[in-house]
């Protein structure tokens, strides 16, 4: 966002006593158009004056709630709610225009690699990395505004796995925010060992909510006794909104006394750490990396010291995690340089011709596969990051309003266009089988990227982790199918101090479920 915090909408405030000549029943009416005015005069002025047209309508609880809306926007939005049309018309301008344009390969002195092939090189880092983590300069950062819907759930996606949620997932009964806590449990562990520590360090853990999911995601946490964090450890914010419009710019309406509205997008992120306080709060903590990720990769290292290390060493600003893609076609964004500045390039950019061309050794050109894992130093955090104003990309949906569903366009900001203003930028390229598994689509909608595949995919690893214990697990099918497996987050992390308990491993029963 811009460099100068958003105003937000001046109060409005009734007056304290109303005006000699009027009778107090008349007084309190003529208190309410003033309110209506001086909202409606800068709505109005930017094209925007029809949210009041019902306010006669509206009770004194649902004017309370239009107007602190409006607020809540006007706040979101760098220049407030003057600057909404003007943001749509650019982003649908720069809709129209999309194309790749000119386009690199990020230099290969960028990119380091934690996939097994340089097994020095990661011991180094993991050593930096929970040196780090004992002197309490990391925190990591879910990304979990997003409701389950597209995996036929009411809950929000970290709640996946937990009985509260409905579908079962994992053997354990966990959700995902409880496999991620207990993650994070497990690296602190390591760390006071590692470094010879009386009390355990602190990983600040932040959850990004969005304006649907707050509660529920607080309560949850709450009622899961924080899955053993330590309750100030935990820092919730909520992510932005931004209103829905109409093809002619005008804001649609949900009902009478409210405007439509969607999240900002996963690069509401920013904005938000300073809005909410957390970037001053991990600033006093003496935080020096924050890494990020989606909620809906269950094999995600959080906390991965290996990746601390990695950035500590480097001095960059932001550093990514990548992939190989599977093939030239796969639908996933590759990281790119376009005019010389690091970004990510969707896959519906790139054009077939591209996406196919190779380097002479026969390897895909460009195939470092964006998965939604980014780290930062907090220096960017709390500066370029917030100075950038943010690019807003359109999506055309059928919003639901006060007329039925409507056709209609929704705005949001992606995580990695700020990437392009990062002075040091870098790539880790990690192992897909051990690091990335995403759950995108319902069980049984016949597509990829469901909680079974998940499943498939952390049943593998972990059957990979007890068979290099010493564990006589079943070779794998010829397409990587075996019984499903769970080794404990609480247990082990990526593998590691496995073969003290090998010998108590049933491996004969499916599924495996060591706790």
């Amino acid at each position: 966002l811009g460099p100068k915090a958003p105003r937000a909408c001046a109060p409005i405030e009734c007056p304290r006593t109303e005006p000699p000549h009027l009778p107090r029943a008349r007084a309190c009416a003529w208190a309410d158009a003033m309110e209506k005015s001086a909202l409606f005069d800068r709505l109005s002025a930017c094209g925007q004056g029809h949210v009041f047209d019902h306010w006669a309508s509206l009770n004194a609880d649902e004017r309370t709630a239009l107007d602190q809306q409006v607020s809540e926007i006007d706040a979101c939005m760098a220049g407030g709610f003057e600057a909404l049309q003007p943001a749509l018309i650019d982003a649908i301008k720069k809709h129209e225009e999309a194309r790749a344009g000119d386009i690199e390969c990020p230099p290969t002195a960028w990119v380091g690699r934690a996939d097994g092939s340089d097994p020095a090189a990661e011991e180094k880092w993991e050593k930096m990395g929970l040196d780090l983590v004992a002197k309490g300069a990391c925190a990591a950062c879910v990304l979990a505004g997003g409701m389950g819907t597209r995996l036929g759930s009411s809950f929000p996606k970290g709640m996946l796995g937990d009985k509260e949620a409905g579908e079962n997932f994992l053997p354990s009964g966990k959700s995902l925010f409880q496999l991620y806590s207990e993650r994070i449990l497990t690296i602190q562990r390591r760390a006071q060992k590692h470094a010879g520590l009386e009390k355990e360090p602190t990983v600040w853990f932040l959850v990004m909510t969005g304006e649907a999911t707050h509660k529920l995601i607080t309560d949850f946490f709450e009622r899961k006794a924080f899955f053993g964090l330590r309750q100030e450890q935990v820092l919730f914010f909520q992510q932005g909104i931004m209103p829905c419009f109409a093809p002619d710019g005008r804001v649609l309406m949900e009902k009478h006394g409210r405007i439509a509205t969607s999240p900002d997008g996963n690069a509401g992120i920013y904005p938000a750490l300073r809005r909410t306080g957390v970037l001053d709060k991990l600033k006093a903590a003496g935080v020096r990396w924050v890494q990020a990720f989606s909620v809906d990769n269950v094999l995600v290292r959080v906390a991965d010291p290996v990746w601390y290390g990695y950035c500590e060493d480097v001095g960059a600003d932001v550093v990514v995690k990548t992939v190989p893609k599977r093939i030239w076609s796969e639908a996933v964004g590759v990281v790119t340089l376009r005019g010389g500045a690091p970004g990510v390039i969707e896959y519906s950019e790139i054009g077939d011709e591209r996406a196919q061309e190779q380097h002479l050794s026969g390897t895909l050109k460009y195939d470092a596969a964006n998965i939604c894992l980014q780290a930062y130093s907090l220096d960017f955090l709390c500066g370029p990051a917030q100075d950038y104003k943010t690019l807003w990309h359109i999506a055309r949906k059928d919003i639901p309003t006060i007329d039925g569903k409507v056709p209609g366009i929704k705005l949001e900001g992606f995580i990695f266009d700020v990437f392009e203003v990062a002075k040091c930028f870098r790539l880790l390229q990690v192992d897909r089988a051990a690091e990335f598994s995403a759950i995108k689509n319902a069980s049984d909608s016949g597509k990829p990227d469901t909680p079974q595949t998940a499943l498939s995919s952390l049943s593998r690893l972990h059957r990979r982790w007890l068979r290099a214990a010493g564990v006589k697990v079943p070779e794998d099918g010829a397409e990587g199918q075996g019984p499903v497996c769970e080794v404990s987050s609480l247990l082990s992390y990526r593998g590691e101090g496995l073969e003290q308990i090998a010998t108590t491993v049933d491996a004969s029963t499916d599924p495996i479920v060591v706790p």
